[in-house]
């Protein structure tokens, strides 16, 4: 494995500390001071299901709060919120809410492209509806994403349409192994906990993510590759480039650049515009039953593009149910 020059880890290190502090403490804040009718997410309990239990979901209210992010030497992406849901049975659950992104920009992309610039914005308004049907022979979870175009396109926090993915889990434990395959189908390429993208896209797509977890006591490792096959023509709208005061950002044209994300705000193309694959690694550990923290590193072999993530979340659901653990 490549690690990035110390100069720029040490950069990211800070930053991620300061808009850590800065992000959990505004969740908390959000959550006390808010009515839950409002709460703010960006997939927390959909990415890390700290509110299944042996038999499946926790019948309630949950409430989870999570600050996550992506370094790269492309940007920085980083969101912030929390998510109210209320599972109604082990087995079906739906939760909702609005994530908050900040984006970093390095500055030898900005030197070259003045265009690129940091920012942060309320992406797009979300709701999960997730299935849980845990089996001792093969365990099998679902959740179905949808999105509402509220966020700024500009700054590439949304594609300016309705979105929906559908996933599907399949996993089996050996002992305290774990083989599993994912399979999603959308249109649009989803985010995971391994890799927040420096840009979103609109177009028919399904992705594949197959690998091992090991699990012991408090502690979790993953390892697993991952593969983005799209058809049909694609956007993509870029996180690190804004197009000015323009109305509308549009496309200069069709293109097969998959950078094109570090010189435009919307990049137009065929399926090989966000076609990707690559692989994933990843360290979970929950040193209590309502905190859990990740750090993940992945490589996308096309984009030619390491990326150092991270994720802090905090599951708040007691609040809601005194004797929920």
């Amino acid at each position: 494995m490549n690690f990035i020059r110390a100069r720029v880890w040490g950069t990211w290190v800070s930053r991620a500390v300061q808009l850590g502090s800065a992000g959990l403490l505004g969740a908390l804040l959000f959550l006390v001071l808010c009515p839950p009718g409002f709460a703010q997410a960006p997939i927390p309990v959909a990415t890390n299901p700290s509110n299944q239990d042996e038999g499946g979901l926790s019948p309630g209210w949950t409430l989870g709060a999570r600050f996550e992010g992506t370094y790269s030497s492309q940007a920085g992406v980083y969101d912030l919120g929390s998510a109210l849901g209320y599972n109604f049975s082990h087995h079906f659950g739906i939760d909702a809410g609005v994530p908050f992104y900040f984006v970093t920009t390095p500055s030898s992309t900005q030197q070259s492209n003045p265009g690129a610039v940091s920012g942060a914005g309320i992406g797009s308004f979300f709701t999960d509806l997730r299935l849980a049907f845990p089996n001792p022979s093969l365990n099998y979870t679902s959740a179905l994403h949808l999105t509402a175009p509220t966020g700024d396109t500009k700054k590439g926090l949304s594609t300016g349409h309705a979105t929906w993915n559908f996933s599907n889990r399949f996993d089996h434990a050996f002992g305290h192994w774990s083989p599993f395959v994912d399979a999603t189908v959308g249109n649009s390429v989803m985010d995971t906990q391994y890799f927040t993208r420096p840009f979103v896209t609109f177009g028919y797509n399904a992705a594949f993510d197959g690998g091992l977890q090991y699990i012991k006591g408090r502690f979790s490792l993953t390892g697993a590759a991952y593969d983005v096959a799209p058809w049909g023509n694609q956007t993509e709208i870029s996180r690190v480039f804004r197009c000015g005061t323009a109305t509308t950002c549009g496309s200069s044209g069709a293109s097969h650049n998959r950078g094109g994300f570090t010189g435009s705000n919307v990049t137009t193309g065929s399926a090989d515009l966000v076609r990707d694959n690559g692989y994933t690694a990843g360290i979970n550990f929950r040193p209590a039953y309502y905190l859990d923290f990740a750090f993940a590193y992945s490589r996308s072999i096309p984009l030619r593009l390491n990326n150092y993530s991270f994720g802090v979340g905090l599951d708040l659901s007691s609040l809601l149910r005194p004797h929920a653990r």
